[in-house]
This record gives structure tokens, sequence and C-alpha cells, in this order.
């Protein structure tokens, strides 16, 4: 019915959900001559290997603030818009699991935009950021965080959330296993990363934005992410999609690819790969729910 679509857009199509028959093992699914990104079919995920450049390792490890708090343009408008709709679909998809005026800690807080929402609905929030200058920003809306996750004095979250942060980090499991200790005994954590088994990776491959290369240190497939963290003392309990992650990423990945038009396909690529994912639920993005239990 959509063979139409795919042909005018040169959308690559799939019928079944992408597995590892499309990721190879030990497959290059990116190169340049800052850094290559190696899959791993054992571990499930893809990690970036920084070549002799000091430069790059930099740009890697690099504070940087969220889009928001840069230029205002039309798109950053539209990215606010959307993050304050998020952040109402954000809150439905955690309340369940938490009681009111719950303990929520924030890893990646940025400039406080998120925690403020949850502060507002009677939770008590925290919040943990490397970027001294979003760290202001975060005080100037009444939302305190901290430098490291080592200088919190609380010891017991009811929810410990990650907004596409686990994959910025040098050492994943290691930070999974630190909020294992700090949650409460029936606390969860969210964790939200790019999908990169998703429709729109599979159509962009090395220019799919999401790559985000060298900033991004790996690259998760769901089966990927759940191992991680399921070893270090948690269980899954839901999956949910981040569906205006796909539009956006699409928007850029057609701006990586000099588009005249990248709004106009991003925007049509982007409803399209959603569309897709009804089925298989390989949106852009994921968000992963996972409860504590004990190691």
């Amino acid at each position: 019915m959509l063979k139409w679509v795919d042909k005018l857009f040169h959308v690559e199509t799939i019928n079944n959900r992408r597995t590892d028959i499309q990721l190879k093992d030990n497959q290059k699914i990116y190169s340049s001559t800052q850094a290559d990104v190696i899959y791993s079919k054992e571990l499930g995920l893809a990690k970036t290997l920084f070549k002799e450049n000091k430069a790059a390792k930099k740009n890697a490890l690099a504070e940087y603030l969220p889009h928001s708090e840069t230029k205002f343009t039309l798109i950053s408008i539209a990215y606010s818009f959307v993050r304050s709709l998020m952040f109402i679909y954000k809150y439905k998809m955690i309340k369940k699991y938490i009681y009111k005026k719950s303990k929520v800690l924030d890893f990646g807080s940025g400039t406080g935009d998120f925690l403020r929402y949850f502060k507002r609905k009677g939770h008590k929030v925290y919040g943990v950021e490397p970027n001294k200058l979003a760290r202001e920003i975060s005080k100037k809306k009444g939302i305190i965080s901290l430098p490291d996750i080592k200088k919190l004095k609380e010891t017991k979250f009811q929810a410990i959330t990650m907004w596409h942060v686990l994959e910025h980090l040098p050492e994943p499991s290691k930070t999974v296993k630190s909020f294992h200790k700090i949650l409460d005994k029936e606390g969860i954590l969210i964790i939200a990363v790019p999908n990169l088994e998703s429709f729109d990776s599979l159509h962009y491959k090395n220019l799919w934005a999401a790559l985000d290369i060298p900033k991004h240190l790996w690259h998760f497939t769901s089966n990927g992410l759940i191992k991680i963290v399921e070893t270090q003392g948690f269980k899954l309990a839901k999956i949910f999609p981040l569906w205006f992650d796909t539009l956006y990423i699409s928007y850029l990945s057609e701006k990586n690819r000099s588009n005249q038009f990248p709004l106009l396909f991003g925007l049509f690529k982007g409803l399209y790969f959603n569309f897709k994912s009804f089925r298989t639920r390989n949106y852009s993005s994921l968000a992963f729910v996972f409860k504590k239990t004990t190691l």
C-alpha cells in the first residue's frame, strides 16, 4: 500500500524487525578520520573507536548545552514546544511507578527543565549535571544540580532518569551499577537512548544523525541495552516510544545528506518511519523502564 512512498523518497523497507541479520558481527557501520563505529553481535551494541585524533576525543568528552538554550530559531522554538509536550508524556510514563512527593534524580539534568516540571507536580527533585553553565541556568530556575553523583547526600531515590545520556558515558555498566545502590527497594530506572535497530537508522546508515560522532561513545540495540542493565540488578518493566525524536533525527539526517529541503523531507520521512514502527516498535528512540531487583 505504501510502496509508492518508498519509491518516491527512496525509503528502504524490511518485512520484519531489524535484527542481527542486518547488523553483522564486527560490522563497521561508520568510518571517518575521527573514529570508526564497530558493531558487536554478542553484546548487541556498537562502540565508537577513536583513531589517533586528540581533537575528536576532546570533542567527545566536551560539555555542551541542550539545544533549546542556544539560538532562538524556528527549529529551536519548535524543539522547545515539543519538549514541553514530552514533559507531560514522560510524567505519565513515570507516575504509575512512584508516589506523591517521591525523590526523583535526573542524571544529566541539563538546564533543569525536566526537573522543574516534576517539582511543580510535588516531587522532591535532584539533578546531576557536569556542565557548569547548565547548572547555573538550572539554579536560576530553582533547581539545584550537582556536578557529580558522589556529591549527593540523599541515598534512596524512588526514580532515576537518564534522557539520552548513557550513550555519552565511557563506562555505562559502571554507571548503572552505581544507580542500584542509591535506588529505593521498589525504585525504577528510566533510560532513553537512540535505537540502532530503528527504521531511520537502517535508512540513513552512516548519515544517521543519532550516531552523533564523536559525542556518542555507544550505540545500543534494545537487547544490548537490556542486557547491560539487567546484569546490574534490574528487570525490564516496559518500553515507551519517543515519537518526536524520529522527526527531529530524520530532519538532522537529511541535513547530513545535504538535502535542499531537510525539514520537509525529514518530517515526511519521520512520520512514515513512525507509522511503520507501530507494528515493529522499532522507533528512532526508546525509553526503557527498569525495576530494581536483588543482585
